[in-house]
């Protein structure tokens, strides 16, 4: 039997978002797009992008999510930030694209929404 590890359950969703990736000392440009929420916890996320993502596993860089106001008790897009570690970069059948899986390093906070383009 596989027992899971994690101290905080993870919250399976296929929810809308967008994002932006940013490396810790700006000096590329950083990964934005959309993509798709597949779970998140307290202590890390995974998603699936609709491009190509720019990361390997270990990577350290500042995530931004801004979730559509569509979900449930919202009333307005609302977004996660967080500094995170890639632990893996994962393929899937079911998505174009591979999958991303980040451990929180600090955060996750939880904001009003965020011109992603700036």
């Amino acid at each position: 039997m596989i027992m899971d590890r994690r101290n905080y359950p993870r919250n399976e969703a296929s929810i809308p978002i967008e994002f932006n990736v940013r490396h810790l000392d700006a000096t590329e440009e950083p990964w934005i797009g959309r993509g798709v929420l597949a779970n998140l916890s307290l202590t890390g996320i995974f998603f699936f992008p609709d491009n190509q993502p720019p990361l390997k596993q270990g990577d350290i860089r500042d995530f931004t999510f801004t979730l559509p106001h569509a979900i449930e008790g919202l009333s307005r897009p609302s977004t996660i930030k967080a500094r995170g570690k890639v632990m893996r970069i994962e393929i899937s059948e079911d998505h174009i694209f591979p999958g991303v899986a980040v451990d929180f390093l600090a955060g996750p906070y939880f904001g009003e929404p965020i011109n992603l383009n700036t």
